[in-house]
């Protein structure tokens, strides 16, 4: 009786609970660096500071390493927050085959893309999300390039 009155009320905690679920692979939005890098079992590392970039006035990249999928290794960067210090953005690029993999596993991870356009002339892909995460994945014949950014990011 107490499980059939509850479970309603777990599986509405599942639901709302699907977004903490999204951030990158091993990753969780709001992570430091040293806890990615901990999580990544040392496929990324820190960053000396004179290789730290701007993404844009509120992110800064400050480690990178790889990531694998289906045996591919791909080239990420990671974004910190430059005032809270968590992890927001993670960036990515590879080959053109890398990127047909990646659309792959994202459409597993997160469902449909809102929109998959491509262009008849070039032929370049624009693959997008906004929830739970934004993720931008635009392929072409020279590569893919990844923005995957947590909420309000």
């Amino acid at each position: 009786m107490k499980l059939a009155r509850n479970g309603p009320i777990a599986l509405m905690l599942l639901v709302f609970a699907a977004p903490a679920d999204a951030a990158w692979e091993y990753t969780r939005w709001g992570m430091t660096e040293a806890q990615a890098v901990t999580a990544s079992r040392r496929a990324v590392r820190s960053l000396p500071a004179t290789e730290w970039r701007m993404m844009d006035a509120r992110v800064e990249y400050r480690a990178r390493g790889t990531f694998r999928v289906a045996g591919q290794r791909m080239n990420i960067a990671f974004g910190f927050d430059i005032k809270t210090g968590g992890l927001a953005c993670v960036s990515g690029r590879g080959t053109a085959a890398q990127g047909d993999l990646l659309r792959q596993r994202l459409i597993t991870r997160f469902g449909p893309p809102e929109f998959d356009d491509q262009d008849p002339r070039s032929g370049e892909q624009d693959i997008g999300w906004t929830t739970p995460d934004k993720i931008d994945l635009v392929i072409t014949s020279a590569g893919f390039t990844l923005l995957h950014c947590a909420p309000g990011y």
